[in-house]
Formats: structure tokens, C-alpha cells, sequence
């Protein structure tokens, strides 16, 4: 009879705990419907995680290249030499996205930056890094020498490229061996597309078909729509800060009391 009566009385604490958090959740999802937040909760879900994860990846990027290369028409113009070399080369675009940024780093404007991508491209393939590995490799190489670039060493290219063990090798001499033997007319010059023709590459550049449709999507009206919609969430969460902090402390309370009896709940049982 007193564990019955135990269990009701803790259910019946906890039940009404639970009743003060949902009337507050009542109340501040009418006023986040205000704003329509739950179009941003649909549309969230509808895109998915991955289109939004591009979008961001693809928006960071773009702002990147916007300070690296001084002005906004620059950056843009880099953005579409890396599209552009995307479709034609056997390596994911997402990984060359995330490497040309190091590649960039190392570049002056648009037209340097889709030489440096041709030859990191033929470079991956003749080393069999990822895309991505080997930006920042070249980015290594670019700004130190080949011997600030590791994985170059242990992969070979530094003996490829004729330079000595041990020899100090300044960074004017790097720079100008890599484009001789990787860049256009040299003897790795073709190493990506010739890649390209294997199954690893058509695999690859069917992967590459799913992220273009991905970055065009996000890149229309949608997102910057969506952007828009969490913008207007964000200003109604600092307007409603107070009242926000108020049902956080209210949850608190009531988990808290829900803890206090399920603990009790065991105690009890325990000791039957």
C-alpha cells in the first residue's frame, strides 16, 4: 500500500512539473509562429542536412576568396575557374572546394589560382592524395619550400622533382619546378585527365554531378530565404530573451523534479 501510494504521489508531482513546462512551450511557440518559425523548422528538413552543410561551405568559401583576392568580381571569378575545373577533373568537388582555399593563400588573382589547381590536381593524382591533402601540401610548399611539405617527401615528389635529400631548396625554385613538371606541357601536365578515364574518376565525377545540384540549389532564392527566416528567429529570441530565460528555468526546475522522483522512485524500490 505505501509503494502504491509512493508512485502515485511521485507520478502525479511530476506530471504536474511537466503541466507548468508545456503551457510555457504553448506560449512561446505562438509567439515564435509570429515569425513564422516553423517554416524555418520545414524547410530545414525538407532541404536536409548535407544541402545545408553545402551552403555553408559553399558561402564561407565564396567570402574567403572575396578578402584574399581584394575584391568581390576577383573572388567570384576564382570561384568559377575552381566550378569549372570541378567538372572536368577526377577528384570530388567537395575537396577541391575545401583545398582551393588553400591554394589560395598562395595565389595573386583568378588566373593563377586555375593554374594552381591544375597542378595540384595532376600532382594528387600522380602521388594518390586526396585533392584536398595535397593543397595544402602545395599551400606548404608555396610558402616555405618543398622541405616544409612532409607527405611530399614521404610520397616521392621531392626525388620527382630532381631536388637532393638534404639540399636547401628556396621557395622561387620550388614554385618553378612544380608548374615545369606539372603544369601545362610538362611531364605530369596530363595526369588528372588521363585519371579521369578510369572508374575511380567516373565515380568520382558522378559524386560531383549530386554536390553541383546541391551548391546550384542552395544557391538559389531558397537560401537566401532560409537565411532570412532564421535572421528574423534570431531577432525574436534577442527581443524575447527574458521570457526565453524564464522557460529555461522553469524546464530546469521541472526535469529536475522529475529526476528527484524517479531517484526516490529506486530508493524505494531497493530497499523493498
Amino acid at each position: 500500500r505505501n509503494k502504491l501510494r509512493f508512485d502515485i504521489d511521485a507520478k502525479d508531482r511530476t506530471k504536474q512539473a511537466f503541466g507548468r513546462i508545456r503551457r510555457s512551450l504553448s506560449g512561446l511557440k505562438k509567439s515564435i509562429f509570429s515569425v513564422q518559425g516553423a517554416l524555418i523548422g520545414l524547410g530545414a528538413g525538407m532541404v536536409g542536412k548535407s544541402f545545408i552543410k553545402t551552403a555553408m561551405d559553399i558561402e564561407n568559401l565564396q567570402l574567403r576568396f572575396k578578402f584574399l583576392f581584394k575584391t568581390t568580381k576577383e573572388g567570384n571569378k576564382a570561384f568559377g575557374e575552381l566550378t569549372k575545373f570541378a567538372a572536368k577533373v577526377p577528384f570530388s568537388l567537395e575537396q577541391i572546394a575545401q583545398g582551393s582555399g588553400n591554394l589560395a593563400v598562395v595565389t595573386k588573382d583568378a588566373e593563377e589560382l586555375k593554374k594552381m589547381l591544375e597542378i595540384t590536381g595532376n600532382v594528387a593524382a600522380v602521388t594518390g592524395l586526396d585533392f584536398r591533402t595535397t593543397a595544402e601540401q602545395i599551400q606548404r610548399s608555396f610558402g616555405a619550400g618543398i622541405g616544409a611539405a612532409d607527405l611530399f617527401r614521404d610520397r616521392g615528389v621531392r626525388a620527382l622533382m630532381g631536388f637532393k635529400a638534404g639540399a636547401k631548396v628556396t621557395i622561387e625554385e620550388t614554385r618553378e619546378r612544380f608548374f615545369e613538371l606539372f603544369g601545362k606541357g610538362g611531364a605530369f601536365g596530363d595526369a588528372a585527365n588521363e585519371m579521369a578515364d578510369t572508374f575511380t574518376g567516373t565515380l568520382s565525377m558522378l559524386g560531383d554531378k549530386w554536390f553541383k545540384f546541391q551548391m546550384e540549389t542552395v544557391e538559389s532564392a531558397f537560401f537566401s530565404k532560409l537565411k532570412a527566416k532564421f535572421g528574423d528567429l534570431n531577432n525574436f529570441l534577442d527581443m524575447h530573451q527574458e521570457k526565453v530565460s524564464q522557460l529555461a528555468e522553469k524546464f530546469g526546475r521541472g526535469l529536475a523534479v522529475a529526476v528527484e522522483n524517479t531517484a526516490k522512485a529506486m530508493v524505494f524500490l531497493v530497499e523493498q
